[in-house]
């Protein structure tokens, strides 16, 4: 008889909680360290003692490793990819509490005694213990168990399908095992000969209101895309601001057009993106004096659904192109009332264009050398796009004022298989098995909106719809790349469905506890096995 070692719902708590305990946040010691830890779990199951070496650890652009596990089905190419990742955000928001974080047990203890940090709905799940509390509970270490669970269950009962568990490091912030792996299930299918039926992403569920317990299963997931501009004005002594033009005043008027507006947003069968917002604003003062800021950036958050990045980029200038009309406007107005003359116009350039006047004045050597340069000083990745800009616009100095926009990463394309013929089955399945086995309604949601890795795993159009982006991010292909041809390879049909949980990324993120243990374990389980 082969031991089980995750098929009860005890067991699977017990696991989750395990996997909880380890913390994982993004960009720490515990989020490397972690693979390991998941490598050894995998190699107690039987197949991967005999297997060891379809347990792989994949090295990432950023010295992480992304797991890998290829369970062989006897005779079937027919192939599943079960994906998951297991960083977390950051702990802050508990407080004094932040070292119970990753620990249940304590952290209800902590929350039935100091409720006062929580909603009255987290307060009533609390009391009626139908939830798991703890940072990573549901975001999303309860996908990676419950894939855990089902490999262990393929891998006893020999199914017939073939399962590739992915679980990888930093989703929250660039997706860099992501981006990784999917090169690696790409030349798994090669090697293999697989036939990719299905990507499996199990993400929680992202309920609609506090006291939602209804399950949703999603068809796509939101595409974002972070468009950045850089304000470079003329520096002055504070005494005579009147000789110079605050960057901080024309970033003003682009702020304003750009945050909110409805232009931006997208409709999808009664589904709409999230209006755009500013992710960072500020000048690039390093310290306080008085000179005035003539060096000001922001990096706005747009989401996508069918809109392609060329043409949102458009839009996008188009608009920034009207801002910076508006404020020149309102300057000469100001220089008028003061008697100045100023016959300078704020130009309006993209990142692409800012290159190549760069490279036409000095050079196509020096400017990369500059380009390498201050990427290599410079450890983000988005903060590589606003450097690069900077130094260009520093170096062409005589062309300022000036509004540069680019691209700054991560990029996460959107992604939507709604209406192909096998997903609709699937969906309806699940329908049916939460509904019959557990009296539990579940709707589809053509798009997941909480951004995911998703994005990686279908690409159906085509390189020139991407071009536009790779010549406006400076860093593209340097620090950071999308492996698009990889992704084309292992294209297939997506679909995110986990359990219920509710308040991602907040002191109250928690799990419905019989929707991880014993509902979706039995919808996974009759998901996979209608495709073999």
């Amino acid at each position: 008889m082969v031991q089980q070692l995750w098929q009860t719902y005890e067991d699977r708590l017990k696991l989750l909680k395990s996997l909880v305990k380890h913390e994982t946040v993004t960009n720490t010691q515990g989020e490397i360290a972690f693979p390991n830890f998941v490598k050894n779990l995998l190699l107690k199951l039987d197949y991967f003692q005999q297997h060891q070496s379809q347990v792989l650890l994949e090295v990432t652009e950023d010295e992480k490793e992304a797991v890998v596990a290829f369970y062989q089905a006897p005779t079937s190419k027919k192939t599943i990819i079960l994906i998951s990742h297991f960083d977390t955000v950051g702990v802050e928001d508990f407080g004094s509490y932040s070292e119970y974080a990753f620990d249940p047990d304590a952290l209800k203890d902590i929350f039935k005694e100091n409720n006062s940090y929580l909603s009255e709905d987290a307060i009533e799940d609390l009391n009626r213990d139908t939830y798991l509390f703890g940072r990573g509970v549901m975001d999303m270490k309860a996908g990676l168990m419950l894939h855990l669970s089902l490999i262990e269950q393929a891998s006893i009962e020999a199914w017939d399908i073939n399962l590739i568990l992915v679980t990888v490091p930093d989703e929250e912030v660039n997706s860099s095992g992501m981006r990784k792996a999917v090169e690696t299930i790409a030349r798994l299918k090669q090697q293999y000969q697989l036939d990719i039926q299905l990507h499996l992403n199990s993400e929680p569920t992202f309920q609609q209101a506090s006291a939602d317990e209804q399950h949703y299963i999603y068809s796509g997931s939101i595409g974002k895309i972070m468009p950045g501009v850089l304000c470079y004005g003329k520096e002055t002594h504070v005494g005579n601001p009147m000789d110079g033009l605050s960057s901080n005043f024309m970033m003003s008027y682009i702020n304003q057009a750009i945050e909110y507006n409805a232009v931006f947003k997208e409709t999808f069968e009664n589904e709409t993106t999230p209006l755009p917002v500013s992710l960072m604003t500020r000048d690039i003062k390093q310290t306080y004096d008085v000179q005035t800021p003539f060096r000001t950036m922001a990096l706005f958050n747009m989401f996508l659904f069918k809109q392609k990045p060329a043409d949102l980029y458009r839009q996008f200038i188009d608009i920034v192109i009207k801002a910076t009309e508006r404020c020149e406007s309102d300057w000469l107005s100001i220089l008028e009332s003061e008697d100045i003359p100023f016959d300078t116009k704020i130009n309006v350039l993209t990142f692409e264009q800012l290159k190549t006047y760069a490279i036409k004045h000095h050079g196509e050597a020096f400017i990369n050398k500059e380009i390498t340069a201050v990427i290599q000083q410079t450890k983000d990745l988005h903060l590589q796009s606003i450097k690069v800009t900077d130094r260009l616009m520093q170096i062409c100095r005589n062309i300022a004022p000036a509004v540069v926009t680019f691209f700054a990463t991560p990029y996460y394309p959107a992604v939507n298989t709604s209406y192909d013929v096998k997903v609709e089955e699937t969906i309806e399945l699940v329908r049916q098995t939460l509904q019959e086995q557990f009296q539990r309604k579940s709707e589809r949601i053509h798009y997941f909106n909480g951004i995911s890795d998703s994005s990686y795993l279908n690409f159906s159009g085509d390189m020139s719809q991407v071009i536009t982006y790779q010549q406006n991010a400076p860093n593209f292909n340097q620090t950071y790349s999308i492996p698009f041809e990889a992704i084309q390879a292992i294209s297939a049909p997506i679909i995110l469905c986990g359990p219920i949980g509710k308040d991602a990324h907040k002191l109250s993120e928690r799990l419905h506890k019989d929707s991880a243990f014993i509902e979706l374990p039995f919808v996974l389980t009759r998901i996979v096995k209608s495709y073999i």
